[in-house]
């Protein structure tokens, strides 16, 4: 994965591994743990160290935006995150 970060400077390669912030977009259920469920095998499944959730609703309440750290080792890895979460019933967005 390449990062740019404006439109002047030169790309740099995302040197792995890698810690950040992932942030899941889903559908809102009655308890935040049914969500929470859904994605922690999707991490599991892919070996990702990951740290405690967070959580925020939407102002309508619609969605809820779930926040937890990880590590990732390898672009493979990253792709294939991004990919299974598409899977994942309820989830709208990844970042």
């Amino acid at each position: 994965m390449k990062l740019q970060s404006n439109g002047l400077k030169k790309e740099q390669k995302l040197k792995f591994p890698v810690k950040f912030d992932l942030k899941v977009i889903m559908t809102t259920q009655e308890k935040d743990q049914l969500n929470i469920d859904l994605l922690e095998p999707v991490l599991n499944n892919l070996n990702i160290t990951f740290g405690k959730w967070t959580h925020k609703p939407s102002g309508k309440g619609t969605y809820t935006s779930y926040s937890v750290s990880v590590r990732i080792l390898s672009q493979e890895i990253l792709t294939q995150l991004y990919n299974d979460l598409k899977t994942v019933p309820g989830v709208k967005m990844a970042l």
